[in-house]
């Protein structure tokens, strides 16, 4: 486990991109009517972390950007918000895929995930 915040990033960069690039496989070279649960499972993990790591990089740049100096804490909440970033993409797919998006659940879900942020931003 590389302690070294820099070396975190480095990883989290290499494995989106090892997602995209999985992603883009699975995208390219299988057929979604007749593919089984197991390439579906796939698609889902491949697209979750990318997710995860292309909002948690973006976030970290910005924030980095706009208040420089508190490197481990941007690094947290970046990856904080690109995990509910990622799971609210994830979960939009998934509800699609199924016919069950409409814009209340999409709008019920956002509020939920933006609860649950304002709980962990919480200084009690």
């Amino acid at each position: 486990m590389s302690t070294n915040p820099k070396q975190q990033v480095a990883l989290i960069a290499f494995s989106t991109f090892l997602a995209a690039f999985s992603l883009g496989s699975i995208i390219n070279f299988t057929d979604p009517t007749t593919g089984s649960w197991v390439t579906f499972t796939f698609f889902y993990a491949s697209l979750f972390i990318f997710c995860l790591g292309l909002f948690t990089l973006i976030g970290l740049g910005l924030r980095q950007k706009l208040s420089p100096g508190h490197y481990v804490k941007n690094l947290g909440n970046s990856f904080r918000q690109g995990f509910f970033v990622g799971f609210l993409i994830v979960f939009s797919f998934l509800l699609l895929s199924k016919s069950l998006l409409f814009w209340w659940v999409e709008a019920s879900l956002i509020l939920f995930l933006a609860t649950v942020e304002a709980f962990l931003n919480l200084k009690v």
